[in-house]
């Protein structure tokens, strides 16, 4: 699960990005303003600008690059800051509005802020949506406060009849597109999980009650989860989990096991001489045995078991909840079944293995790389006390290849 202060960070920060290319837009549009206004006073439609108006689009702009430097600088843009963007959008329209539009027009500025809650929603999420839509509509009854009334251009019921009619709209346009992105965001969130390879989750069908486009895609992975999954975290040689399927399930168990204080055995199994068997019999001969070995694995292997190849002729096998007696006398049987097996193209060959076990009791998640150092010096034990056997890590193992491994070193230098 993402850190919520990162994720935090990376929502400003995209803010920011949408901010910054937003800038130019607002920026534009604000000059259209002013080149209209000149156009019309130039044409003698008008004849002359209000200082109220000059005004308003000199603030806009100024407003605009202060709050464009300041998320160039942070490269980040907070909700507070895009709130106050949305806002000296929303007082702009209502400020030209107020200034250059006779007050039975007045009502024309709701469409322009229906366009910036569209905006707010679909750039900067629901949240910032509801604080244009409030913002909205104490601009529109600022703007209309001195000019409704008895005798006055506007009345009070009708205006307050079409702001209701705005919001209503507006609310539903903000709930309904709303949910539409909470669901889109769920489907894109099980592609990242496949992505990574996790393909646990699927898409709850049940709670979609509309058959719209977002369901049909649910649905459609759905249906390709299993091949998905096949694909993604499968060995297409041997049948078994690659590494990337392992380590997922290795995470998922060690956190069972962690929040239950339950045992975990892995056991780490090299085919003895492969390359041997590939340089004599071929390298079909030599899939075939991976092959073989696979089914023999997955065969021996209890219903909670995992079983992986990891590497050319490595398979790894995770045992939830075992202690190292009973992963021992899984190892055993392991051993002998391949031992005593006939491999195809190899039948005058007695192919045997060499395993590694560890098993312990898991404290918290972050015993995993322990774990796979320790079935591999397990390994390297039963090769070196000379293959076909099975070997334990145990503290004193480790201390026994360490000093190989400095014995070695020392001959070498």
């Amino acid at each position: 699960m993402p850190d919520t202060s990162t994720q935090t960070l990376t929502i400003e920060q995209a803010n920011g990005e949408i901010l910054l290319w937003q800038s130019r837009i607002r920026l534009g549009f604000a000059l259209l303003i002013a080149s209209i206004g000149t156009a019309l006073l130039a044409s003698d439609v008008v004849h002359r600008i209000s200082a109220s108006s000059v005004a308003a689009v000199v603030a806009y702009v100024l407003v605009t690059v202060l709050l464009t430097m300041l998320v160039r600088r942070t490269a980040e843009a907070t909700q507070g800051v895009v709130l106050a963007v949305v806002a000296a959008d929303i007082l702009f329209i209502f400020a030209i509005t107020g200034v250059a539009t006779p007050p039975e027009y007045y009502g024309r500025s709701l469409l322009f802020g229906f366009a910036i809650l569209h905006l707010s929603e679909f750039y900067f999420g629901r949240k910032i949506a509801w604080g244009a839509l409030a913002a909205i509509v104490l601009g529109y009854l600022g703007m209309i406060r001195d000019v409704t009334g008895e005798g006055r251009a506007l009345g009070w019921m009708q205006e307050l009849w079409s702001l209701a009619v705005f919001v209503l709209a507006a609310t539903s346009f903000i709930v309904h597109y709303g949910s539409f992105k909470e669901r889109l965001h769920r489907i894109s969130t099980l592609f990242e999980r496949a992505q990574e390879g996790d393909f646990s989750e699927e898409f709850d069908v049940a709670s979609e009650k509309r058959p719209d486009g977002v369901t049909m895609v649910g649905r459609a992975y759905n249906r390709v989860r299993a091949q998905l999954a096949n694909l993604v975290l499968t060995d297409p040689l041997s049948g078994c989990l690659n590494r990337r399927g392992l380590e997922q399930q290795l995470k998922r168990e060690l956190a069972r096991a962690a929040r239950t204080g339950k045992d975990v055995a892995l056991l780490a199994l090299d085919v003895d001489y492969f390359k041997d068997i590939n340089d004599s019999w071929g390298h079909q001969a030599g899939d075939t045995v991976i092959q073989e070995v696979g089914e023999l694995l997955r065969s021996i292997a209890r219903g909670g078991d995992c079983v992986a190849r990891t590497g050319g002729d490595e398979f790894t096998l995770l045992l939830p909840e075992t202690s190292a007696a009973g992963a021992f006398r899984l190892a055993t049987r392991v051993r002998e079944a391949v031992s005593l097996h006939q491999f195809q193209g190899v039948s005058k060959l007695a192919v045997s293995v060499s395993i590694g076990l560890v098993a312990d009791r898991v404290h918290d998640e972050n015993i995993l790389h322990d774990l796979h150092s320790r079935a591999d010096e397990a390994l390297y034990a039963a090769k070196d006390a000379g293959r076909d056997r099975v070997s334990i890590w145990t503290p004193n193992l480790r201390a026994l290849a360490v000093t190989r491994a400095s014995q070695q070193i020392a001959r070498a230098g």
